[in-house]
């Protein structure tokens, strides 16, 4: 298995995550600019953004990665052994981004200018 042939699968993939990519960097450059306004759950929303955009790219490597164990030869428990800690990492780092979120939607509000 070539360079060739994985690429464009790896393509398809990465298209696939693009609408997911265009929230979270929109939802960073919302909670960036309406700092002031939204308050400390800026804060949690831009790290949970900024970690949920983390996540995407760890899947995206880690795809990238299957496809080189395949090309390379490596046997098959090793590169499901691999792929399951790379899902355990984007589960964990996908609940740790939720948490900040409903942080963020809890947290406490500035008061506003009356």
């Amino acid at each position: 298995m070539t360079f060739n042939d994985w690429l464009p699968a790896l393509l398809s993939q990465a298209a696939f995550m693009t609408p997911s990519l265009l929230a979270y960097i929109t939802g960073i450059v919302l909670c960036l600019s309406w700092r002031r306004r939204i308050g400390v759950g800026a804060t949690y929303a831009v790290a949970a953004f900024a970690l949920l955009v983390f996540g995407q790219a760890l899947s995206l490597l880690g795809q990238v990665w299957i496809y080189r164990a395949m090309a390379d030869g490596i046997s098959a428990s090793s590169t499901s052994l691999g792929h399951s800690v790379i899902g355990v990492a984007h589960v964990l780092i996908s609940l740790v981004s939720t948490g900040l979120l409903i942080a963020a939607v809890l947290a406490k509000r500035p008061p506003s200018p009356v």
